[in-house]
């Protein structure tokens, strides 16, 4: 999207301009029909009509902020300057101040086509505004932002009805975090959250999930459908800790919903927090605090997404490829490496280097069940560690059994922990004199043909581009729980192995 300009005769203001030491913002027309017709008017453009790009800079205001509670109306022109800045809820001052009367009758019978009807309108005035009997903050954001509470949660609630339903792993969430009876879940497959008076915003992001589709949402969030999203986020809005607006706690400069859509973008997609903040109308500063506290939110109340079956579990839901050769396979195992800025110490220097990938990185074990699941994920060591390190310290020998077995490739050399609990390790089988026997050639192609199931689940993590760059060492605190989410996020995709 290019840049936006203020849409007002003789005007070139942009969004961060400095005018007179004041920060220029821009601002939507409002959706209200007989709200946007005054802008218009006062706009004073002849055989014009505002767009959905259209915008209006703060300076066009009395507060110099854009509309606010009490002067939501534009006021301060080159050809003009209105004595009226806010909304009345009669008709006749408009009419006397000749604000908008000629043009108001001419849009509506060119919009409606029906002089009876505007007829009803012009005789009662209360239907020319939106009115409330106590107008609070969020009533005047309703009326002048669709971002605040205009759209209607019924209309919401149909169109995702027709949406397909999420995987059974996105159902039991449902079952997990709802009250309600199950004719109510029937009927509605999520919450569709209100907006309180702590979340109040007149500047819209420029993109939220409402405006998404179901493919889109997987592109931006890595989600496989929208009601997953409003799955997720009921899940987490349900168990979190509120503060209550009336008692304490600053307002919200976004809603729940778009803070929640911003932290998946920036996994999704690998965002810089200052794009974000553009893209969301928020500082830099409130963007890295948001995706900071959202990314503990998702690793207190998504850790159950990976989760270690038992036994049963997984043989009933093993592949047929597994059943006829290696039918106590409990877990494949492989380790992935993230790059990483380079730290400050010597001594870090020489931990976090990788001498397989020749740079500083970060070292994780991922495991994953016969039938795809990730089901194993340890926390992020330095890129020196080894194989056999990394697989003692992360504690996935102590959660197989005996008779369990434990597929990795020949860099596993853990067969010192696994046989004195009665536990099998698949690798392939080691050159000796230099080349393998025929016998040997086949159980190597026979384990990398199962294998690459988890190469393939190792893919599904990396296409969160966030993990597929150098990530900052600042991130050294969140880097684990980050890696964490992704795998979780990976298991409510569609099945990794089809039967």
């Amino acid at each position: 999207m290019g840049k936006l300009y203020c849409c007002a005769t003789n005007c070139h203001n942009y969004s961060g301009k400095s005018v007179n030491g004041n920060t220029v913002t821009l601002h939507r027309f409002p959706v209200h029909r007989r709200h946007k017709s005054i802008w218009q008017c006062r706009v004073s453009r002849k055989q014009w009509k505002p767009t959905s790009c259209s915008r209006l800079c703060s300076e066009h205001f009395i507060t110099k902020r854009g509309p606010t509670k009490d002067h939501p109306l534009p006021s301060i022109f080159d050809h003009k300057i209105f004595k009226t800045t806010n909304f009345d809820s009669s008709f006749k001052e408009f009419e006397e101040n000749n604000d908008c009367t000629e043009y108001e009758a001419d849009h509506d019978i060119m919009c409606d086509g029906n002089e009876e009807a505007n007829n009803d309108i012009a005789d009662d005035p209360s239907k020319h505004f939106f009115t409330v009997d106590n107008p609070s903050t969020i009533n005047t954001s309703v009326m002048l932002n669709d971002y605040c509470g205009y759209i209607d949660p019924s209309h919401i609630s149909s169109k995702l009805n027709q949406e397909t339903q999420c995987e059974n792993t996105c159902t039991g969430i449902l079952n997990d975090t709802s009250s309600q009876t199950d004719t109510e879940k029937e009927n509605k497959p999520y919450t569709v959250f209100p907006i309180t008076d702590a979340e109040v915003n007149t500047t819209l992001p420029f993109l939220a999930i409402e405006d998404l589709s179901s493919e889109e949402v997987t592109f931006y969030t890595g989600l496989p459908n929208k009601p997953t999203f409003y799955l997720l986020y009921e899940h987490i809005m349900s168990n979190r800790k509120t503060v209550d607006p009336e008692t304490g706690g600053r307002p919200q400069k976004l809603r729940g919903v778009d803070e929640f859509f911003m932290v998946l973008m920036r996994l999704r997609l690998g965002l810089l927090t200052q794009d974000l903040a553009r893209r969301f109308n928020v500082s830099v500063s409130t963007c890295s605090k948001i995706f900071n506290k959202w990314i503990d939110l998702m690793y207190e109340h998504l850790n159950f997404l990976v989760a270690w079956p038992d036994r049963e579990t997984v043989k009933c839901n093993m592949p047929d490829s597994f059943k006829r050769r290696y039918p106590n396979c409990r877990v494949i195992v492989d380790c992935t490496e993230i790059f990483t800025e380079t730290p400050q110490s010597l001594s870090n220097k020489g931990r976090m280097y990788s001498d397989y990938k020749s740079h500083m990185t970060w070292k994780v074990l991922i495991g994953i069940s016969p039938n795809g699941v990730i089901t194993h994920v340890s926390d992020l060591w330095s890129g020196s560690i080894s194989d056999k390190q990394i697989t003692k310290s992360s504690g996935l020998i102590d959660k197989c059994e005996p008779g369990d077995a434990i597929m990795g490739d020949k860099g596993f050399l853990i067969s010192d922990m696994c046989t004195p609990k009665g536990i099998y390790l698949i690798v392939p089988p080691t050159k000796k004199n230099g080349k393998l026997t025929k016998h040997e050639v086949e159980k190597t192609r026979r384990i990398a043909n199962l294998r690459i199931h988890v190469e393939r689940a190792m893919e599904r993590i990396k296409n969160f581009r966030i993990i597929q760059g150098v990530m900052p060492i600042s991130m050294s605190e969140k880097v684990s729980k980050i890696v964490f989410i992704v795998c979780a996020l990976c298991n409510l995709l569609p099945p990794l192995i089809q039967q």
